[in-house]
């Protein structure tokens, strides 16, 4: 640091002692009061370095407690601005010549060591070598002997050990300003032609202590009156060891990556993110813009690639992994936002004070620490902007911070990466402040435009999502500055159920992993679509894992089992249940995991791993209440890899359905083939949709095989009912009043549904045997004709068919005698006149039996089969056929007396009580009709003589 020489107030041609002290000086003049010595006059004018304050032979000196203390730079500081630290030493002295005048030469040297910037991964100190030089001159001319023409001095500044120099200075002391005369005269500190110089310092997991000292040598002199043109070890001077520490990071990183985002600012979400144009040129710009779901306003978070052993060596499991963010409108995912300057990890210098530096997407460095950023919530605890979950995102190679210039608001502007350089700089700054907010796959789709039911043979078509979902519905300039190349895709995959239900995302349900990875630790628990594990470094390997179903609204289980490299599968875990173990070194190279219970019905898996040497292999394991040994394995399946990260994600589907057509870009239209059709005649159809990035396009080095390979978030779209083969089954008729129960039958074997036979059933219809029994027992079973003639016993049914089947319900019309009537006589002979040679009239008086006659049925125009249930007082019907007995003539007996008698039947009674009569009745449930004999009244005589 240079100080201010305008607060020093000392005259130009007085001596240190007779200065007027300001606040510069004090520190001087406590020196003097001290008695360890006085500056020359040149010190108390226009000094430039804090140390000129330090008295000749004072040793270490310190402000603001660097000297060991801690380095830091704090804002608000004056006299001096920063911390800074140093030593002075005593004069080196000898004689130069001895001739009839002495004269003698001497310097002293001062190393002053100071902070003049730090942010939340840097501190950053300068060197400054200050030399005071001087002569005893005796020589009757005076002039003084210090010359400007030749370099007379060589130092270094080492670093913690003797031999480790790490800056090296050099120039050459002159006293001439001092003017003629004999006698002593001495310069004050000065920096001389001594270039300034620095060393960034890198924070780590833990405070690292160093030390500094400052060596000189003279050479280029006269010594005893020999001239000396290399060093002379005999005037060599160092100061003594000067010890402080550099602090540790506070910092922690969040765990954000797998995920694509948008990210705002915390105070205000439309200033958003935003690559200019969405142009994917070097060194494009990134503004703030309002949110409109563009490509360009996207970011795919990833494991930065600077995860490397010297990374390792200094923060060792914390404060986590650093994040690359990559341009979601890149299609080859070839860009990173970068911090286009670099910084001090490269070697890159910058101001010690308020720096400011583009912010820009860039294809050079994305492996390095310049497109490597820390998230991280730790400025802003004890702040409002802690619970509004904000976050400064700060480059790992600089330290300087994502910003909005001045906080502005207005749109667009260009956003830099910005810090004030003092302790804690970004602490609280709401134009430092941003919130990494997630977006997934999101809207609605539709199945033929939304119609209930498509019919055989019916071509099936996903709505375009391209129209109704987002973030994808405005690509068409990042297409373009893609040389055509979509940066996004669709796939598609079919299901077919037996139920028309489609799920809405996954109800809340979600899959949380953690495992131990070699070289750094536990990972803590993570939704598992994003990540277990992590796949930028081969150093660290998965040796333990565990998951477990969070959310889900269906009981049931998620289970896994590992593939030990060069061994055999484990035993399957479930629910949280860790295969492994940590400190075991050990090493996995493939997965498997299944859904087992009622889960299961609702959700199918994508699982993928990566592996050393192998990238990414993956896929999907859909099915129910499965095992271990049904399961594929994902990754390196001959056990020779190591594993390093697994994503395991849920794909909701209809209760129970199945898969009929996997993902693929090419499979929005549905056109079924015949097989597919015997499938899914008769039941659901729904498609899957999500959206992927083109996995082929972002492999290689510049890459190394993404970890955001897709959109979080499915839609489902249907469902849509197939026509499949409709069985209607007709009870008592044979129109469509007739239908009681249809059916829609799936091709193969079919036999008649028992749900259809119970609503073909009317109540209290049966035979004679089972007379107004209920349930019913009269049912004829299904036939596959109207006149019922063929019975159906199944049969096999093809996609297209529609099969109509027949049956009918039969009761019983009992005749019974009536209350009071007359029952036959034993021995009676009963004829159909009333004389002895009338013909005799058999079973007179006795009930009707039916099977005597001809048995005949004809209803809705049809001739149907005899029931063959016809008996004495006993008939058996179709439901709803009208019966109509015959009613029995009179007829008479000869009474004792030898007269005659004459009886009549009443015809049909509808109770026993004789109420009331009929002449027919139509059968719709068993029924009785009664009859009642007596004997006639005829003129007042029931009997006649002849």
């Amino acid at each position: 640091m240079k100080a201010c020489k305008y607060d020093n107030e000392a005259a130009v041609d007085k001596p240190l002692m007779e200065a007027p002290i300001s606040r510069r000086g004090l520190f001087a003049a406590l020196a003097v009061a001290a008695g360890l010595g006085l500056l020359g006059a040149d010190a108390a004018l226009g000094w430039d370095y804090w140390g000129q304050n330090a008295a000749i032979a004072q040793g270490a000196w310190d402000m603001y407690g660097m000297l060991n203390g801690k380095i830091n730079c704090c804002k608000g500081r004056s006299n001096p601005v920063n911390q800074c630290m140093g030593w002075a030493n005593n004069w080196t002295e000898w004689y130069a010549f001895r001739y009839a005048y002495v004269q003698i030469l001497r310097y002293a040297l001062n190393f002053q060591v100071e902070c003049d910037y730090e942010n939340e991964l840097w501190f950053h100190l300068s060197f400054y070598p200050l030399t005071a030089c001087g002569d005893d001159n005796y020589n009757p001319n005076g002039k003084r002997i210090w010359f400007a023409s030749d370099y007379d001095n060589l130092g270094a500044i080492k670093e913690d050990e003797q031999e480790n120099n790490i800056v090296t200075f050099d120039g050459n002391l002159t006293n001439e300003e001092l003017g003629v005369g004999t006698g002593r005269h001495d310069t004050g500190w000065k920096h001389y032609q001594y270039n300034e110089t620095g060393k960034w310092y890198r924070r780590k997991s833990k405070d690292v202590t160093h030390r500094w000292c400052a060596d000189l040598n003279i050479f280029n002199i006269y010594v005893e009156g020999k001239y000396h043109a290399e060093a002379v070890d005999a005037l060599h001077s160092q100061t003594g060891w000067l010890t402080s520490t550099v602090e540790h990071t506070y910092l922690t990183n969040e765990d954000i990556q797998g995920i694509v985002c948008r990210i705002h600012a915390a105070d205000d979400d439309t200033l958003n993110w935003d690559v200019g144009n969405a142009s994917i040129t070097d060194s494009t710009d990134i503004y703030q813009q309002k949110f409109k779901g563009n490509y360009n306003q996207l970011f795919l978070t990833e494991f930065s690639k600077v995860r490397d052993g010297s990374y390792s060596d200094d923060w060792g499991p914390v404060p986590g992994f650093l994040t690359s963010f990559r341009p979601a409108h890149v299609a080859n995912a070839s860009c990173a936002v970068n911090a286009l300057w670099g910084g001090p990890w490269d070697g890159k210098e910058f101001s010690h004070s308020a720096c400011t530096q583009p912010f820009a997407i860039n294809r050079a460095g994305v492996d390095s620490r310049a497109s490597a950023w820390w998230v991280t919530k730790t400025f802003s605890e004890g702040t409002p902007l802690f619970e509004d979950g904000a976050v400064s995102i700060i480059n790992d190679a600089s330290g300087l911070c994502v910003n909005r210039p001045n906080a502005t608001v207005a749109k667009p502007s260009k956003l830099n990466l910005f810090h004030n350089g003092y302790k804690a700089g970004v602490a609280g700054d709401r134009a430092s402040a941003w919130v990494v907010e997630e977006i997934p796959f999101a809207g609605s789709l539709t199945l033929n435009d939304g119609v209930k039911e498509i019919q055989f043979g019916e071509t099936v078509t996903c709505s375009d999502p391209l129209l109704s979902c987002s973030p994808c519905n405005n690509w068409s300039d990042v297409k373009g500055n893609n040389g055509g190349t979509a940066v996004s895709n669709f796939v598609y995959r079919w299901y077919y159920a037996d139920e028309d239900e489609v799920p809405s995302g996954c109800s809340g349900a979600s899959i949380i992993g953690s495992c131990h990875l070699s070289n750094f630790g536990d990972m803590p628990d993570c939704p598992a679509y994003r990540h277990v594990g992590m796949n930028m470094s081969s150093k660290m390997c998965i040796e333990a894992i565990s998951l477990r179903l969070d959310g889900s609204p269906w009981e049931g289980s998620i289970c896994y089992s590992m593939l030990a490299k060069g061994g055999k599968w484990s035993d399957a875990a479930a629910d949280g249940e860790q295969v492994g173990m940590s400190g075991k070194s050990l090493r996995w190279s493939a997965i498997k995991v299944w859904l087992t219970g009622e889960v299961s019905l609702h959700f199918d898996l994508e699982v993928r791993a990566f592996n050393s040497n192998l990238s990414w292999t993956g896929g999907y394991v859909s099915g129910h209440d499965l095992d271990s040994a049904s399961v594929n394995g994902f990754g390196d399946l001959k056990g020779v890899n190591e594993l390093r990260c697994v994503q395991v994600d849920l794909i909701p589907k209809p209760k129970g359905a199945t898969v009929l057509r996997e993902f693929s870009k090419t499979a929005r239209e549905l056109s079924l083939s015949e097989q597919e059709l015997d499938l899914v005649s008769g039941r659901y159809l729904s498609c899957v949709v999500q959206q992927v990035f083109p996995a082929e396009l972002r492999s290689g080095i510049n890459f190394d095989s993404p970890l955001v390979h897709r959109f979080h978030g499915s839609i489902s779209a249907g469902p849509v009912h197939v026509g499949g083969i409709k069985v209607v089954y007709h009870a008592d008729g044979i129109g469509d009043e007739s239908i009681v129960f249809t059916e829609t039958a799936q091709p193969g074997a079919h036999t008649a549904s028992a749900a259809a036979t119970s609503a073909a059933l009317k109540s209290h219809c049966n035979l004679n045997e089972h007379f107004d029994e209920d349930p019913s027992t009269g049912f004829t079973g299904w036939f596959m004709d109207k006149e019922l003639t063929a019975p159906y016993g199944g049969t096999e049914l093809s996609a297209g068919d529609e099969l109509h089947l027949y049956g009918r319900n039969r009761c019983t019309v009992r005749i019974d005698y009536a209350k009071g009537s007359l029952r036959p006589e034993e021995g009676a002979v009963y004829r159909g006149a009333a004389s002895d040679s009338a013909s005799e009239v058999i079973d007179a008086l006795s009930l009707p039996d039916f099977s005597r006659g001809v048995e005949a049925h004809v209803i809705d125009g049809l001739s149907l089969p005899a029931l063959g249930d016809d008996g004495a007082g006993h008939k058996a019907v179709y439901w709803g056929e009208r019966v109509a007995p015959v009613k029995p003539s009179g007829v008479y007996a000869k009474q004792p007396d030898g007269t005659w008698r004459r009886y009549v039947a009443e015809c049909w009674l509808t109770s026993a009580a004789g109420d009331s009569s009929i002449a027919s009745i139509k059968a719709e449930r068993d029924n009785t009709l009664y009859i009642k004999w007596s004997v006639a009244q005829s003129d007042g005589v029931t009997s006649s003589k002849r």
